[in-house]
């Protein structure tokens, strides 16, 4: 076997290895990973932090979806930080001010400065933080308090979902988004939570005094404040029912400059904390971020395998494909479609185990397809965008 076969072989294996952790964390787990604990009547006080930058298109409906919660108005504050926006934000937040809805305005400083801000202001046992193009439904709170009553876990993450509207790249995304939540819900099971997301998740607000605020110079800072928890072997737990909706990208442009920020963010974190490649930090340290380094070293080695093939397959096999009728199948034939067969797999068990998000199948292997390329574009973009070490603010 030459080096090329190798390569591809290893990153078959790889991929197929990867999906089957989860589909087999799936069947091990499939009767409950749609539970929530046992209901309690604890009801803390909740300080919920929303930071806010130019958001004066959403940020009214995003604080009458807080007030709509199912929850005791008087265990409620609503902080809203301006972050020195340049329209009304500041003047909309002012008159949705009462006595549980303050507003703030400060220097433009950056989302994890903002939120830092409110932070110091809360009073909550509980602090949750919110994107201000963010809604909650009637039941998020409920659904994710039960969770605390493990002493050792620090934030709940909720089911982060998209509202259909028709468009396709939305669609995409409401697929990629389930994905997400579905793979945090299994990871969770083996303490391996990766992220906090800003549409809403909830921290012990003690968590902040011994692990640091969120850090103000960071691309994707609810990331951070995540792997910050895990350092600390604290848990994060993810809920499947804990409904919020928020607003994506709506066209290409802006849904790679969020990708490509994601993916700068999230290496620079992993590599961060790559010192918690140590067993002392469980699966997550022996597993998961490993996974990711893997995964990035997996992805720029297919691209120059892609790059070597154009290269060196004569023209009549690229134009005509004669491989496809048999002249060239073999043992990575059947591996290569395996793993396109567990992708297809996963995705339609994500979509599936959200009952109510009625998503078509054209749309799970368009997003397959669609995928793989963003992938390429943000991925090219990234390593471009480190090597100019261009800024980035909201």
């Amino acid at each position: 076997m030459d080096f090329v076969s190798f390569l591809n072989y290893a990153i078959a294996f790889f991929s197929l290895f990867v999906a089957n952790v989860f589909i087999l964390l799936y069947l091990t787990h499939r009767k409950d990973y749609l539970k929530t604990p046992e209901q309690t009547d604890w009801e803390p006080f909740i300080s919920i932090v929303l930071p806010a930058y130019n958001e004066s298109i959403y940020l009214k409906e995003s604080i009458d979806t807080i007030l709509a919660v199912d929850y005791p108005r008087n265990k409620l504050e609503i902080i809203i930080v301006d972050d020195g926006s340049t329209d009304n934000t500041y003047e909309i937040a002012k008159q949705c001010e009462s006595n549980i809805v303050h507003a703030y305005q400060k220097k433009n400083g950056g989302k994890g400065s903002a939120l830092n801000f409110g932070i110091k202001k809360a009073k909550g046992e509980l602090i949750a933080t919110m994107d201000a193009d963010s809604y909650l439904t009637k039941d998020t709170i409920h659904e994710l308090l039960p969770f605390f009553t493990d002493q050792k876990v620090m934030a709940v993450t909720p089911a982060v979902k998209i509202k259909t509207d028709g468009s396709i790249l939305k669609e995409l995304q409401r697929v990629e988004y389930l994905m997400i939540l579905f793979s945090r819900k299994l990871l969770s099971f083996i303490d391996s939570v990766p992220v906090t997301p800003g549409p809403f998740s909830i921290f012990r607000a003690k968590v902040f005094d011994e692990v640091g605020l969120f850090d103000e110079h960071n691309l994707v800072e609810d990331q951070e404040i995540a792997l910050r928890i895990q350092s600390h072997n604290y848990k994060i737990k993810s809920s499947m029912t804990a409904d919020v909706f928020t607003e994506p990208p709506d066209n290409l442009p802006d849904l790679i400059r969020q990708r490509v920020r994601w993916q700068r963010g999230g290496v620079r974190n992993f590599w961060k904390y790559k010192f918690m490649i140590n067993p002392k930090y469980g699966d997550f340290g022996m597993y998961f971020v490993p996974l990711n380094f893997a995964t990035l070293t997996a992805m720029f080695t297919l691209f120059a395998l892609m790059a070597y093939s154009v290269i060196t397959t004569p023209y009549y096999v690229q134009y005509v494909w004669t491989e496809l009728f048999g002249m060239s199948v073999g043992l990575f034939t059947f591996v290569g479609a395996f793993v396109i067969l567990s992708s297809l797999i996963f995705t339609y068990l994500s979509v599936q185990s959200f009952r109510t998000e009625k998503i078509g199948l054209h749309y799970m292997v368009m997003f397959l397809v669609f995928y793989w390329y963003l992938m390429i574009t943000y991925n090219l973009l990234f390593i471009f965008k480190e090597i100019k070490r261009e800024g980035y603010s909201w």
